[in-house]
């Protein structure tokens, strides 16, 4: 130490000297100093070589981050995989009935005498055997780690049974009019219908599941045991679509489990752009945090997004070599409701798509006329666009026949419409009155951005007294947990037009969460024809 001490203090005595020296040199020797690097220059690379050691070999930081949630790819296109299935099977038995009956009548006519009974009772009878095949055998899952030939197999098994027991049913009963052979030729050709159809499914459907847009989004609240048993079983199946995992405690918890990240906090999920396109928020805390799983629950289920926590029998669980699904239906108990089935979703599209295609080409002369009279009668476009929030929140542009002045445009709806409103154009007030202005969200409807039937879409930052509507009831998000509609049950019970005091919100979000809890196709139905009588006019309510 006494030798380093010394070395060190007859450096500094250098350096000094040196530095005495550099002030007459800098004076009278710029030119030089410029062309050999200045004297500072010098100085500075010597000190380098006497400053401390822990200075000198000091590191940066080589912890490995987290990823935020600006890198999670969220897919922002998604299709209803259960209400697929309902179509695909519907498309199977509509065509698997013709194929076969057409088989069996072209067989059956000219070969007996007892009219069309018997051809008509035999096709019967196979196509009921053959969608019973594929639906036992469940030739419908589509799962993304299903293989072509895998696929392809399920449904050649199931078909090839169905056949064997038409043509044994058909032999037990024998009856006069029994042609084996007209029956064996319809269900193979039933049979190669069907190879053909599921190769052209699994092609489309393996296409959409590669671009994610099938597999429902989820993310996961709790860096657990239990998160990791789920990721582990979903790897095997890929019927989820993991994206994320948030945890306040983020200290102890791992940068990721088993690829799925763990990205932030639980005030980092709110904040998430991408949050209205996540299906499903799953919490996985342990059963001893009840606490603090509680406090998760009360800071989310305010969300638009559907709500699941896993309950105890999971984290109990010996065998986790099952169906993800049979696992969820045991071991996730949802807090928000349960989603629709497919069937009422495709019906609910179904019925969108066709009365507003049909609504939108059989008035197409009195949109026109609409349109022509709203140029005539003001500056501006005909259409007025507006951001609303419909489903999980989505923001998207509403299309509406503008019935306000241009310069008064109001996007955020700051200031709702009143008594005698300056800024409603002349045709302005007969097509809000009559609902006419509405019409071309018909345009939403076939986009799938809204329905027909559902709570009305309200605008981005509404006010009402002042304040943001959703400021003023808890359960607001609710109304957003399905599709808005060009009319719901709120406007038919008297709660349409704008919303002037929180009451008046209340009563329409009351009104909006009972629909979505008892909706179905028939009483959507019910409320479009109670609708039709307003568009005759509307006096009880200002537009």
């Amino acid at each position: 130490m006494p030798v380093q001490n010394t070395r060190n203090a007859a450096l500094v005595a250098e350096l000094d000297a040196l530095n005495a020296a550099a002030k007459p040199a800098r004076k009278s020797n710029r030119q030089g100093d410029e062309k050999r690097g200045s004297s500072d220059t010098r100085l500075e690379k010597f000190a380098a070589k006497i400053r401390p050691a822990e200075v000198k070999n000091a590191q940066k930081d080589r912890r490995r981050k987290r990823l935020t949630t600006a890198e999670v790819h969220v897919p922002r296109r998604q299709i209803n995989m259960s209400a697929l299935r309902f179509g695909l099977r519907g498309l199977d038995i509509v065509l698997v009935c013709a194929i076969i009956a057409l088989g069996i009548w072209n067989g059956y006519v000219g070969a007996n005498e007892r009219g069309v009974m018997a051809p008509v009772a035999a096709s019967a009878l196979g196509s009921v055997i053959f969608i019973a095949g594929l639906f036992i055998s469940n030739a419908y899952r589509f799962n993304a780690a299903t293989t072509w030939s895998g696929h392809l197999k399920t449904v050649m098994i199931a078909s090839f049974a169905a056949l064997g027991v038409w043509l044994t049913v058909a032999l037990i009963i024998r009856p006069d009019t029994f042609l084996p052979d007209a029956l064996a030729k319809a269900g193979l050709g039933a049979i190669a219908l069907l190879a053909v159809l599921h190769s052209f499914y699994h092609i489309q459907i393996r296409r959409l599941h590669m671009r994610e847009a099938l597999s429902p989004t989820i993310v996961m609240l709790g860096a657990t045991e239990s998160a990791r048993r789920i990721i582990e079983e979903n790897a095997k199946t890929k019927e989820l679509n993991i994206l994320a995992i948030f945890d306040d405690r983020l200290a102890r918890a791992p940068h990721n489990i088993h690829g799925v990240p763990v990205i932030g906090s639980l005030d980092d999920l709110l904040e998430w752009e991408a949050l209205p396109y996540i299906n499903r928020i799953v919490v996985t805390l342990p059963a001893m945090a009840n606490k603090r799983k509680q406090d998760f629950v009360d800071r989310v289920r305010l969300l638009p997004n559907r709500i699941a926590f896993v309950v105890d029998e999971f984290e109990n669980l010996n065998h986790v070599q099952q169906r993800l699904s049979e696992i969820a239906e045991i071991s996730l108990r949802d807090v928000t409701g349960n989603p629709k089935s497919g069937r009422h979703v495709a019906v609910k599209r179904l019925l969108d798509i066709s009365v507003s295609a049909t609504a939108l080409v059989l008035g197409a002369p009195v949109l026109a006329l609409i349109a022509l009279i709203i140029r005539l009668d003001s500056p501006g476009p005909v259409l007025f666009k507006q951001p609303r929030h419909g489903f999980n929140n989505r923001v998207f542009d509403v299309y509406k026949f503008r019935s306000m002045r241009n310069d008064e445009a109001d996007l955020k709806a700051a200031q709702q419409t009143v008594v005698g409103d300056a800024r409603v154009t002349k045709i302005g007030k007969f097509i809000r009155k009559t609902s006419l202005d509405e019409l071309p969200q018909l345009l939403n409807v076939l986009k799938g951005e809204m329905s027909l039937v559902g709570p009305r879409p309200h605008a981005v930052g509404m006010k009402t007294e002042g304040k943001e509507s959703i400021e003023l009831v808890s359960e607001y998000a609710h109304r957003h947990k399905v599709k808005p509609g060009i009319t719901g049950w709120a406007q038919i019970n008297g709660s349409r037009g704008p919303l002037h005091n929180g009451e008046d919100v209340a009563e329409r979000v009351r009104l909006d969460v009972e629909y979505i809890e008892r909706s179905n196709v028939l009483w959507d139905i019910y409320i479009i024809l109670k609708t039709l009588p307003v568009l005759l006019g509307d006096r009880t309510n200002v537009r």
